[in-house]
């Protein structure tokens, strides 16, 4: 059990370095390519890791499963929640420091566990409420909107935690018997094509400036299709509860990737704010645990002696 449990950190880190590189390749490319297109790419290759596990354990046959009514709402409004939060936070990449976005992307847990209540009929108690509350003040104090050197696009990384939020609840929707891959490969094409609809609509398509360039994209997409990959695979390998603290090593790792790539070091805009938004979401995480195992220990009682 603590071998599967340190197997399913390294694959959950691995994931969140691979979403970083990500957002790296991003803000090097969101500066010379319209946002949209920069999601098409993403999405293309992103295709990818799941294509290659679908294959590797011959699950295609599970796609047909996917081809309901119930799952195509599910997929529409998925797909719509990823290229908004995609957009937010690819936009955010390139006008703000990059470990900045990053932090304020970890508001995630926030609304997820808000949503939780009218999405899935989850309760939250004073606890987690007490948990968003400070998590809130984390994000105000990180972003700093009274002060001079607030930006409007602080607030891009925070509709994009909102929209992955959504899209991660409605994951759950989906039966267990439905492999992670075939739901990833389907949002993925059909993210993909709502993100070539807008590009068209309301920007205009720039050429590859170079091979070079192709090859960055094509690395963008399978470091975020990995990225998500890997979480999915992580969190099915062990408990979510004993996992999800390990994200939070995204912030210091994005730091890290931020002064490496552009000679970034915002201490005085992450910290103490940033703080806040981990403490809240540990403070979730300890608080869905318990609850758990309340109801573990409840269900035990109610067994026949």
């Amino acid at each position: 059990m603590q071998r599967n449990l340190i197997s399913a950190i390294v694959v959950l880190l691995f994931g969140v370095f691979a979403f970083d590189l990500m957002g790296i390749l991003v803000r090097m490319l969101g500066g010379t390519y319209p946002i949209f297109q920069v999601s098409i790419f993403r999405n293309f290759f992103g295709i990818i890791p799941p294509l290659l596990l679908l294959w590797r354990f011959q699950q295609f046959a599970t796609l047909r499963a996917l081809n309901r009514p119930r799952f195509h709402l599910i997929l529409l409004i998925r797909s719509v929640s990823v290229l908004s939060a995609q957009y937010c936070f690819y936009t955010a990449l390139t006008k703000i420091e990059f470990a900045t976005a990053s932090a304020l992307g970890f508001t995630g847990p926030l609304f997820i566990t808000a949503l939780s209540i009218p999405l899935l009929g989850h309760r939250v108690g004073t606890w987690r409420w007490s948990a968003i509350a400070l998590g809130f003040v984390g994000m105000l104090t990180v972003m700093k909107p009274f002060d001079a050197s607030f930006s409007a696009y602080m607030i891009y990384p925070i509709i994009a935690a909102l929209g992955y939020a959504i899209s991660s609840l409605l994951v759950r929707l989906y039966p267990e018997d439905i492999p992670s891959a075939s739901i990833q490969l389907t949002q993925q094409i059909s993210t993909c094509l709502f993100a070539i609809i807008c590009l068209y609509a309301v920007e205009t398509p720039v050429p590859l400036e170079s091979q070079f360039d192709a090859g960055l994209f094509l690395l963008m997409g399978v470091f975020g299709g990995t990225g998500v990959m890997c979480l999915v695979t992580a969190y099915r390998m062990a408990d979510p509860s004993a996992l999800s603290p390990f994200e939070y090593f995204g912030i210091p790792i994005s730091f890290t990737l931020g002064w490496l790539f552009f000679s970034e070091a915002p201490f005085d805009d992450l910290f103490p704010g940033i703080i806040f938004i981990i403490l809240a979401g540990l403070i979730i995480i300890y608080r869905e645990r318990r609850t758990k195992q309340t109801a573990v220990i409840a269900g035990k009682a109610k067994l026949p002696k």
